[in-house]
């Protein structure tokens, strides 16, 4: 059909009619004018957005960033197309070029219409499957570039035909001016408005809308199924705001132009023609909130402006290590967010990799009918299943025969304490996480490894890791006596509790569980069920059989109450581990078990941790008010330095860091020499306070005497340490060296407060104290430094510098007698220093002084 309009004062009244009558010129040059600098803005930011993504190799090699692409492609070209459109129509006085033009206009702009919505379309599908993996516990498999090109590519095609149907002699719309404004697919008779509401319209805005409709309540279906998920929210806010651009942006569009058209004034279809063009600029907004992106435009918003702090820090030769490693956002190449979903896809193909025979379980109907627990040849046992919620047993066998292999009194004592407390445990468990009971199944070694067939039996217990990481839940059970039920109730981790968390197998279940809980960012839980210490014990000092056997007891009143509670021990979200509480470090009845937990340990901790630094750090990003960045027990050992020192140069570069925590990981002195040196006394730092309580500075400096002669003696002392020390001892040695160098140096000065309780450095800690003369706390707690170290500190601060302000430090509990304490004592205040001694085996006129030194410090 030709370009074919009617003047504002035209007689014909249908509505045929009314869809392609113009207003007056003066009007569509208003019109025109303002859709000018929305649709240039429009196609700018689009524009800009494929540029930024297309030309930065860690965005564009991502699935769903090339899904971005493919959706700002076509608002850019139908934006871009619609400015010069406007401005060859503004400058003309009228509508330019013709039914030529028109058919022009009419291409792009379905064209870029129908395969924006439709690639909504595609990407929502995509972000159901993510969340529908995640509900099921199952790794989400990306769409490769092929899988990304042939969608566009089908979905470009369908947007074609769209585009040219209008341009066809079919019996349907044809291109026209709607209301003078623009040329869209119009309807002139009969025919042609049966095919538009029949078919042309529900293939451009209402099949795709209700695809997004439907995935998005099948999504949120998901989540209020699985609320604990740790990427719940987020799904759903994708969801949101996806649906939000199509309801309320291409949806009036659709309404105000082609529904109202002919119905309503001019005026109403060129704001449906203003939101069209708005739409590309709020889904601008939407990209640029995908973390990845976000980070680039923030890199390259500092590379604009100001450089980055640490920018200086880069070319020094002090940092040689940190270089080859910041460009790339971590020592694999790539920005941190994808390092960190791949390491999540890494530890789950490495821990399932373990699994040598297939995870049977047991329903929880056919657990309790059996009235005890069940053996393997009992043959309850069934296939893991897809919608399946796992509770995985972790125990010790309480079995007075545990020798005896074929008895199965072993897994339980003769009363069947442990298979009553499991069916209470269990539903309890299921109450609480509101879970479907026909959906929980069990996994116990017992009737789920095959007990009777040495091989198959070797095959189950090496597919333990495999097993606990397929599991949603943990559930321990709490042995009814008062010492176990004690150490329960005061229970914080799962190694708190008594007969269980000293075992090493215990130990490995609940860390791999909940290691790669954190890992995957699973809704998972380590609960122990069992009897409150505040039961009433007989004159045995035993509980009664009531309480052992049902957990309950019988009031004056007569009425029975429960004695039991399911306590959360830990969760996936944010565990920690110290190294007294590692499954290496439990107890084995055969010792030759360490090594291999140890292996599989150490596998675990090397993605671990580097997910960990990686997750922090980008958390840490988002708040850019926060100035304290905390890692305690997060198993940091000194292979793991170069990349946190890293990411901790990339926080600087953004945020200021004033507070760094550490506590409780695996770190020696080369670690925090490397800290030190290439983090803390790099100039741009502003970091105040350092927190590296309970780690290993103290293991290996053998001989503490020639690390303080050292200190005293220069950078050239190390040659003349004992050359009969091991070669380990020597390197540590060599680094306390230098990190007392570095304290002391000008270029950490900053640093006012630095923790170091609970690092066995023995009288070691005098070269702490040497070298800290610009701190204004010390730390020095739980140290073992005894007699002979307070002795070593007392000649240190003789020998102290002068101070213009008190010095705070902290000896608490090391073992230190009242002669070698009065003379420290002494020799601080005289210092102008204050000692915390609280804790040591002093005297009361002793401690009286420390008191006293300590409120003179306060006046």
């Amino acid at each position: 059909m030709p370009y074919d309009t009617l003047p504002a004062d035209t007689e014909f009244t249908d509505r045929w009619s009314q869809m392609r009558t113009r207003p007056e010129d003066s009007d569509l040059m208003i019109y025109w004018g303002v859709w000018v600098p929305i649709a240039a803005v429009s196609a700018l930011v689009n524009l800009f957005i494929i540029i930024l993504i297309v030309t930065k190799q860690h965005l564009w090699k991502k699935p769903f960033n090339k899904y971005v692409v493919s959706l700002a492609f076509p608002d850019c070209v139908f934006s871009t197309c619609c400015c010069m459109t406007c401005v060859l129509n503004f400058a003309h006085g009228s509508w330019y070029g013709g039914t030529a033009h028109c058919h022009v206009q009419a291409l792009y702009v379905m064209f870029g219409i129908t395969a924006s919505i439709w690639m909504n379309a595609v990407i929502a599908r995509q972000i159901y499957r993510m969340a529908d993996c995640a509900a099921r516990h199952e790794v989400y498999v990306a769409p490769t570039s092929h899988d990304v090109l042939k969608h566009v590519l089908v979905v470009y095609s369908f947007a074609l035909v769209i585009a040219v149907l209008p341009l066809t002699p079919w019996p349907g719309p044809r291109a026209n001016g709607a209301m003078g404004l623009a040329c869209l697919p119009l309807e002139a008779d009969m025919w042609s408005t049966v095919l538009m509401w029949t078919f042309y319209l529900p293939f451009v805005l209402l099949v795709p809308l209700l695809l997004v409709a439907y995935y998005f309540w099948g999504a949120y279906r998901l989540l209020l199924r699985h609320q604990d998920l740790k990427d719940a929210s987020a799904v759903f806010f994708v969801f949101a705001r996806m649906f939000a651009v199509l309801l309320f942006m291409w949806l009036p569009t659709g309404l105000l132009m082609l529904v109202l058209g002919g119905i309503a004034p001019a005026v109403v279809g060129w704001a449906g023609g203003s939101i069209s063009h708005i739409q590309g600029i709020v889904s601008f907004m939407l990209y640029i909130r995908k973390d990845d992106i976000r980070s680039e435009l923030r890199n390259t918003c500092y590379f604009w402006g100001r450089p980055p702090q640490g920018k200086c820090n880069d070319e020094s030769p002090a940092s040689p290590g940190t270089r080859s490693t910041s460009s790339s956002g971590g020592p694999d190449g790539g920005d941190p967010p994808e390092l960190v979903a791949l390491l999540r896809v890494q530890a789950m193909k490495e821990m399932r990799a373990t699994e040598r025979t297939p995870m049977l379980v047991v329903t929880y109907r056919d657990f309790v009918a059996h009235r005890s627990v069940p053996r393997s040849s009992d043959r309850l046992q069934r296939p893991l299943r897809a919608g399946d919620v796992t509770v995985f047993v972790s125990h010790r066998w309480w079995g007075s025969g545990a020798s005896a292999r074929g008895w199965n009194g072993r897994v339980d004592n003769e009363q069947g304490y442990k298979f009553r407390i499991l069916c209470r445990g269990l539903k309890k468990l299921a109450g609480r996480h509101d879970l479907d009971l026909e959906k929980v199944v069990i996994w116990m070694d017992f009737p789920c490894i095959e007990q009777d067939d040495p091989e198959l039996l070797l095959a189950g217990v090496e597919s333990l890791i495999s097993f606990a990481c397929r599991s949603q839940f943990i559930l321990i059970p709490v042995f009814p006596e008062p010492a176990a039920v004690q150490a329960f109730r005061k229970a914080e981790h799962p190694m708190d509790l008594l007969d269980y968390g000293e075992r090493g197998w215990c130990r490995l279940e609940a860390y791999v569980f909940l290691c790669l809980g954190e890992i995957t960012g699973e809704a998972v839980s380590c609960c122990g069920y069992g009897l409150l210490f505040q039961c009433r014990v007989d004159g045995d000092g035993d509980f009664n059989e009531e309480l052992k056997t049902e957990g309950t007891s019988q009031s004056c009143l007569g009425l029975k109450s429960s004695y039991e509670q399911l306590k959360p021990l830990m969760s996936g979200a944010a565990i920690h581990f110290k190294r007294e509480q590692l499954p290496s470090s439990g107890n084995f009845t055969t010792e030759s078990d360490r090594a291999v937990i140890r292996a599989t340990e150490k596998r675990i901790q090397n993605i671990y941790c580097r997910y960990a630094i990686l997750s922090a750090t980008e958390e840490h990003l988002t708040d850019r008010k926060r100035t304290h960045f905390v890692m305690d027990a997060k198993q940091l050992s000194c292979a793991h330095m170069p990349l946190l020192i890293t990411e901790l140069r990339r926080i600087q570069s953004h945020n200021k860091l004033r507070k760094l925590a550490l506590r409780g990981n695996q770190l020696h002195c080369r670690g925090v020499m490397q800290l030190l040196r290439d983090v803390v006394c790099q100039e741009g730092s502003e970091l105040k306070e350092l927190d590296l309580q309970d780690n290993q500075l103290g293991d290996g400096v053998a001989v503490r005497q020639d690390a303080v002669g050292a200190v005293e003696s220069g950078p050239c002392a190390r040659c003349n340490l004992s050359s009969s020390r091991d070669a380990e001892a020597l390197v540590e040695i060599a680094a306390l060296v230098e990190i007392a160098a570095l304290l002391g140096s000008p270029s950490c000065a900053k640093l006012s407060v630095l923790k170091l309780s609970g690092n066995q450095l023995a009288s070691s800690a005098a070269v702490f104290v040497q070298a800290g003369w610009q701190l204004d706390e010390l730390e020095l707690a739980r140290n073992h430094i005894g007699d002979e170290g307070a002795s070593a500190i007392s000649e240190v601060l003789k020998r102290a510098r002068s101070r213009s302000r008190w010095l705070r430090l902290d000896l608490a509990s090391n073992d230190i007698t009242d002669a070698a304490a009065d003379e420290l004592l002494t020799t601080a205040m005289k210092a102008n220093m204050t000692v915390g001694m609280s804790g040591n085996k002093l005297s009361a006129k002793v401690f009286g002084k420390a008191a006293i030194l300590d409120a003179n410090a306060m006046v």
